[in-house]
């Protein structure tokens, strides 16, 4: 039976428009057009696909949750493909391998009522997973050589542009006061003001629920009320002029620094303090459904054995064993 109140065509076609906003600069118009296009193919026939599946029993929130997953993270790799330099003939290739690994990853996730941010980490896991399997595939096919491999692996949009919009939310937090939002606030606001914190809105909507629920922690009171009214809203890109829009994400982008890299040392230094400093049975409860790769980097920690695994990913598994050792 149909998902009554899923339109996947109209909901995969808001997906790519949203995209299309918030493209880096320093993207080519026709790999601009490739992201857009690649969002809503994947996004399409992931929603096409969940609307047809009787068997899953999905509702309309569900099926939606599934999508934007695809949408988002189609967005965010094609990007890095796209610096990566890799050939365009491969790139659809590495794309594919990431769009399935998402749909069953979300699909299972939500089958099991996993929460929301759990969900969130396991397909983020994945998906780097994914990524990284598909440039060591490449290499081991002589497409690409060790370094560009080895650079491939380093970029992720989503940690940038997440990085930079906290960054962002910390400057205007030092800038901004406390207090309720009042509507004297917002009228008293300058017309450039409110449409970076709508520019900025767009932004926060391509990014996971955490992730962007620690931008909103750093963010003023005053200007949290406005950007969250924003956010809420589905038809946002289409009440703002696109060029405007692209001038205030220039503006925004130029007043951010440069993304910061990964220290590998103090990622492994640190997954190596909370294995050390926990309980050995607690730690082996929590990671025993986990995949093969998780169990060898925790048991390496034990036997000092220098992690295979990029410094990106074993961040993310340091923060799901904070998060589960608590």
């Amino acid at each position: 039976m149909p998902i009554e109140g899923f339109d996947y065509k109209e909901f995969a076609k808001n997906l790519a428009e949203q995209a299309g906003q918030v493209i880096p600069g320093d993207i080519s118009d026709p790999d601009k057009q490739y992201i857009v296009n690649i969002v809503y193919n994947f996004s399409y026939m992931a929603g096409e696909a969940l609307f047809n599946d009787a068997n899953l029993n999905f509702n309309a929130q569900q099926a939606m949750l599934v999508t934007q997953f695809i949408g988002e993270w189609s967005f965010h790799k094609s990007i890095d493909v796209i610096r990566s330099g890799i050939n365009p003939q491969f790139r659809d290739g590495i794309m594919q391998k990431i769009a399935f690994t998402v749909f069953e990853i979300a699909k299972q996730a939500i089958l099991k009522n996993m929460t929301q941010d759990d969900t969130i980490n396991i397909v983020e896991f994945h998906v780097k997973k994914a990524y990284v399997e598909a440039l060591q595939e490449l290499k081991n096919k002589g497409v690409i050589n060790e370094e560009q491999c080895a650079n491939a692996e380093k970029l992720s949009n989503i940690d940038d542009m997440a990085q930079q919009v906290q960054e962002q939310a910390a400057a205007a937090a030092e800038a901004g006061g406390g207090g309720e939002v009042e509507d004297e606030y917002v009228k008293n606001m300058s017309d450039n003001k409110i449409l970076k914190l709508a520019t900025l809105a767009m932004v926060l909507k391509r990014l996971p629920e955490n992730k962007r629920a620690a931008v909103l922690k750093k963010i003023s009171q005053e200007d949290k009320g406005v950007l969250e009214e924003y956010a809420q809203m589905d038809d946002l890109e289409s009440k703002i002029d696109r060029g405007i829009t692209a001038r205030c994400a220039r503006d925004l982008k130029d007043s951010l620094p440069e993304p910061k890299n990964i220290n590998p040392k103090k990622v492994y230094d640190r997954l190596y303090k909370i294995v050390k400093n926990s309980d050995i049975s607690k730690l082996s409860n929590i990671i025993k459904k986990e995949r093969e790769c998780v169990k060898r980097l925790i048991s390496g920690v034990y036997e000092a054995e220098d992690p295979e695994v990029p410094p990106r990913v074993v961040e993310i598994i340091c923060d799901h064993l904070e998060e589960k050792l608590q």
